[in-house]
C-alpha cells in the first residue's frame, strides 16, 4: 500500500538500479551514511570536529486521491511536465534546507549576500572560515531516491526537464540530463577579476593547509559541528583577522568566489532564458521541495499561470509556499514518498 514504506540502506551509488522502483528509502539511513563517510574520509591538514547530519521533516503520507491527480496530470502532459526542485529534494540526502522547522533560518542563519561577499574582506574571511567545517560534509553527500527517481522519469519520457534551485549537482550525478541549475553550482570557484576557474575541492584543501594554525587556535572542541545550508557551518568566534584567504593563482590578486548565485546576485541571462524556454515547452509543472520565495523561481510558475489560467501546477512541499495560490493541488509530504508512489503508479 502507499502507506507501507519499507526502508533500505542508502548507498553512494544508485541502490535502486533505475528502475528499482517500489523500494523504500530512509532519509535517516542516508544521513547516517553521510555522517560515516565524512568521519572516515581521508586525513585533513587540520583536525575538524565531527559533523551532524540533517534530518528532514517527515510530512504526511501520500493519499490515493492526490496521487492519481498527479498521475493524471503527467500522463495528459505526454512527456511535457517540467519539474522545479528546491532544497526539499536534497534534504533527503542530508543537506540542510533554509525554511523547515530545523532548517538554517530556524537557527538564526543569515546567508551571505553577493554584496557582502564582494565588498568586505572580513565577510569573505568569515565565509571561508565557516566553510572549513561545512564544505567537507556538503561535498560528501550522495544523490538520494528523489534524484534517481527524477532521472528515471526523464529517461522514460514522463518529464522533459528540471529547473533546480539547488547548487549541489545531485541531479546530474543521479543521471538527469536536461537540468537548468538556476543558482549555479558549488563545486568550483571563479576569479572575479580574470574569470579563471578551479575545482572547489582543491581550493578548500589549500584553505585548510594555510589556516592550520588558525584552526587549531579557534575551533573550539565540539562533538558535532552545526552544519547549515550549502556548505556553511556555525562558528562561535567572530575574529577572522588572522584567517588567510588565498587569491587567484592565475592573475595573482583576484578574489575567488564560488560559482553560485548568492542572495542579491544576478542570474546569467542565458540561464534565465533557458529556464523560461522549458516553461514555454511544458504542458504542466511539478514543484518539488521549494517554497518558491525567491522571485527567480516564483516567476516561472507565475509565467505558466499567466500564459494559461488552466495550466496544471502540482506542488509537493511541507509547509506554506509563495505559490500556494497558483497550485492546482498540493501534497504536504516528503518528495521521496511522493516520487516513490508516483513511479509505482506509472509502471
Amino acid at each position: 500500500t502507499l502507506r507501507s514504506l519499507p526502508r533500505i540502506q542508502a548507498r553512494r551509488k544508485n541502490p535502486w538500479g533505475i528502475p528499482g522502483l517500489g523500494l523504500g528509502f530512509s532519509s535517516r539511513a542516508a544521513a547516517r551514511e553521510t555522517r560515516e563517510t565524512v568521519q572516515s574520509g581521508p586525513a585533513l591538514p587540520i583536525k575538524l570536529p565531527k559533523t551532524g547530519a540533517f534530518i528532514p521533516p517527515e510530512g504526511k503520507h501520500v493519499n490515493d486521491r492526490d496521487l492519481w491527480r498527479l498521475v493524471e496530470m503527467i500522463e495528459r502532459s505526454e512527456g511535457k511536465t517540467l519539474v522545479i526542485t528546491g532544497a526539499g529534494v536534497s534534504t533527503e540526502s542530508g543537506i540542510p534546507d533554509y525554511r523547515s522547522p530545523e532548517g538554517s533560518y530556524s537557527k538564526g542563519h543569515k546567508p551571505m549576500t553577493h554584496q557582502d561577499f564582494t565588498k568586505r574582506e572580513h565577510n569573505r574571511k568569515r565565509y571561508w572560515a565557516r566553510s572549513l567545517l561545512g564544505w567537507r560534509y556538503f561535498d560528501s553527500v550522495a544523490p538520494s531516491f528523489p534524484h534517481y527517481s527524477l532521472a528515471d522519469l526523464e529517461a522514460k519520457d514522463h518529464i522533459h526537464g528540471i529547473v533546480t534551485q539547488n547548487v549541489d549537482r545531485l541531479h546530474l550525478r543521479a543521471g538527469s540530463r536536461n537540468v537548468v541549475e538556476l543558482h549555479g553550482h558549488n563545486d568550483h570557484v571563479q576569479c572575479l577579476s580574470c574569470g579563471h576557474r578551479r575545482p572547489r575541492n582543491e581550493y578548500q584543501l589549500l584553505l585548510e593547509e594555510v589556516n592550520r594554525d588558525w584552526a587549531e587556535r579557534n575551533f573550539a572542541p565540539v562533538k558535532e559541528a552545526d552544519i547549515r545550508a550549502d556548505g556553511d557551518a556555525h562558528l562561535c568566534n567572530e575574529d577572522f583577522h588572522e584567517f588567510s584567504v588565498p587569491s587567484c593563482d592565475a592573475c595573482g590578486d583576484g578574489i575567488l568566489m564560488p560559482t553560485v548565485v548568492f542572495f542579491g546576485g544576478s542570474i546569467p541571462v542565458e540561464v534565465k532564458d533557458r529556464a523560461m524556454e522549458l516553461v514555454q515547452q511544458a504542458k504542466s509543472m511539478l514543484i518539488l521541495g521549494s517554497s518558491c520565495q525567491v522571485f527567480s523561481v516564483y516567476r516561472l510558475a507565475l509565467a505558466a499561470r499567466k500564459a494559461d489560467k488552466d495550466f496544471p501546477i502540482a506542488l509537493v512541499n511541507i509547509g506554506g509556499t509563495r505559490v500556494d495560490p497558483l497550485a492546482t493541488f498540493k501534497l504536504e509530504a516528503q518528495c521521496g514518498r511522493v516520487l516513490r508512489a508516483l513511479s509505482r503508479a506509472l509502471e
